[in-house]
């Protein structure tokens, strides 16, 4: 049945939106007319390294004005047919606050495919309106939205090879958000690649999200473009991002877009959400799955194995506790037999489940998870690892996540390892802290360092310093390591270890110290061994003899209470070692709380 609105009312309707309509476009002309929009900007981070590249420019009208959001303020353009007038405006103002307030990087300016492709859109005034407020070229992104669909993609491509030409970069932004996206990506070669929040949204809980964002960032550096996730609003996204390598980021998480932005992250967003690196736990691979109690017959197994194609095996499950698993190829194998329907279609399930699978806790280190999986020669590629938490059954994760996850944080380590030695370098170091600090733990830190080095390059040149440095990290390597304690190399002579609150960090260390002073001979001429010192300059010019090599380490006990981030503890760490540096032997200076200095410090 169709309802119709009496004529007077209908007419009365008809009237009201139209007066709206005449209201919101008497109400752009005077935006237009007086240029009353102000641009905010979004800070885009490179969230490895922590700075920020760039920002985006977002128009807003007046506060409290019916076009005050950019949504209605397009929308009624765009009816009005005055877009391509209100692009260039908004281009203009973005520039000139740009410029007034003196952002450093890169200015991400968002555009209309159709809008650019226009009659009405006149020709080169983003390069006049860059040129007027004195800002090259080169520093400015041109944005297309996938989420207008493009009426003219020839047209489209030439003016985006005329923009390239004048030295401006081209993102494609939404890439997710519609289906042209990846023919855009082909046609226009763009140098950054904005992933659609959608995609972000909960990445770290989502495994289908993590492989489409791993597949697009692949593909994005063999075409030599950067990708930037959009809409990061919480840590654990941001934490899944830097473990997945992804260099750049934007979102509220990050910096919320503002009249004035701050032109350096000024939250701790990036020390809040450390990307260690170990590999993690089991427990951060974990997925849910369906479970089969052991009484099941096998014929109700193989028919739900048959109704989910993708599900290649089955935890049985008693209460919380599992008992072993089946899988799919397993079932498939005895149903297909000349007998095996006869024989087990009514058993229960338990009589041909696996009954010794991998079963390990949740916190278990995805390294002995690693290890575990080697010794167990039965472990196929496809097999699920079955997790559970205080004996409880909790989840799976595939032996293929786990390699992945392995690898990942390989690459991750040597993307950021000192050359020399390949140990994980500062970024790595500073996590690791951060990390301990955020989960609320005590630990020990040790900051290693070579007396009388300098005086050692000078004599026998930098090819034999750097064999000592590599020497030293391979013994701090093998003695260290095995205890699960983190060593890391700051750059030069100086080293770094850190170890847990109940680690036995004490015999360690002097396991460290006494290696050393029986080695280090090993790198002097018979001759300075014999007389115990070198002959060199001081810092004055000034000859002189000098002690041969000594470890020093300084050694700060970290209370999260007191160090909130990575550089309390560095400073902390700096004031040991300068109390273990007063000496020309080897020997390790203790603070034992961060409140004391070292006049409370004690030698061993």
């Amino acid at each position: 049945m169709t309802l119709y609105l009496p004529e007077q009312q209908l007419h009365r309707s008809v009237s009201a939106i139209q007066h709206t309509t005449d209201r919101l476009e008497a109400a752009l002309e005077l935006l237009l007319e007086n240029a009353s929009l102000t641009a905010v900007f979004q800070p885009i981070v490179d969230i490895d390294q922590g700075p920020i590249v760039g920002y985006e420019a977002l128009i807003r009208g007046p506060e409290g004005h019916p076009l005050h959001r950019p949504l209605a303020l397009f929308d009624v353009a765009k009816k009005s047919g005055r877009e391509a007038e209100l692009e260039v405006l908004c281009r203009e103002i973005a520039l000139q606050q740009f410029a007034r307030l003196e952002l450093p990087g890169l200015l991400f300016l968002n555009a209309n495919p159709n809008t650019l492709t226009a009659a009405n859109y006149p020709q080169g005034c983003t390069l006049t309106a860059a040129k007027t407020a004195g800002i090259d070229p080169t520093r400015i992104v041109i944005e297309l939205s996938e989420q207008h669909p493009v009426s003219s993609p020839d047209e489209l491509k030439r003016v985006v090879h005329r923009y390239q030409q004048a030295g401006f970069k081209i993102a494609l932004d939404d890439l997710g958000s519609a289906y042209s996206g990846l023919t855009l990506w082909a046609e226009l070669e763009p140098d950054y690649i904005k992933i659609d929040r959608h995609f972000i949204d909960r990445i770290d809980q989502q495994p289908r999200k993590r492989e489409f964002v791993k597949s697009i960032t692949q593909l994005a550096r063999s075409l030599g473009a950067t990708i930037i996730a959009e809409g990061v609003e919480r840590a654990d996204e941001l934490r899944e991002l830097q473990r997945m390598g992804i260099p750049l980021a934007q979102g509220y998480f990050l910096g919320l877009p503002q009249a004035n932005p701050a032109t350096q992250l000024t939250n701790t967003a990036l020390e809040q959400t450390p990307t260690p690196s170990r590999s993690g736990t089991i427990g951060e691979l974990l997925e849910s799955v369906p479970t089969i109690a052991p009484q099941v017959p096998c014929v109700q197994v193989l028919e739900y194995f048959s109704r989910n194609k993708e599900l290649l095996s089955l935890p049985v499950v008693e209460g919380d506790r599992v008992l072993g698993g089946v899988r799919r190829e397993q079932v498939l194998e005895i149903f297909s037999s000349s007998y095996g329907r006869a024989l087990y279609a009514s058993k229960p399930v338990h009589h041909i489940m696996e009954r010794n699978p991998l079963i390990v806790d949740a916190t278990t280190p995805i390294e002995e998870v690693s290890q575990l999986m080697t010794e167990d020669e039965a472990l196929e590629i496809h097999r699920q690892i079955l997790i559970t938490q205080d004996k409880r059954f909790v989840g799976t994760a595939s032996v293929r996540n786990v390699l992945r996850q392995i690898t990942e944080v390989k690459i991750q380590n040597a993307r950021y390892a000192n050359p020399l030695t390949l140990l994980p370098g500062n970024v790595p170091i500073y996590r690791e802290i951060d990390r301990r600090l955020q989960q609320h733990q005590s630990f020990y830190v040790a900051y290693f360092d070579l007396n009388n080095f300098k005086p050692y390059n000078d004599l026998y040149g930098y090819g034999e310093g750097d064999r000592i440095l590599q020497w030293l990290g391979h013994l701090l390597q093998k003695i260290l390591t095995g205890s699960g304690t983190f060593v890391g190399h700051i750059g030069g002579d100086d080293f770094v270890a850190i170890f847990s609150n109940d680690s036995n960090w004490r015999a360690l260390l002097n396991e460290v110290l006494e290696a050393f002073k029986e080695n280090i001979g090993q790198f002097y001429r018979p001759q300075d061994l014999t007389e115990g010192c070198i002959l060199g300059t001081d810092r004055d010019g000034t000859q002189k003899r000098f002690p041969l090599l000594a470890l020093a380490i300084g050694v700060a006990a970290v209370d999260p209470n007191q160090c909130q981030s990575h550089d309390d503890v560095a400073a902390l760490a700096s004031l040991a070692k300068k109390g273990a540096k007063q000496h020309d032997h080897c020997e390790f200076w203790l603070i034992p709380e961060p409140s004391q200095t070292t006049s409370a410090t004690e030698t061993q």
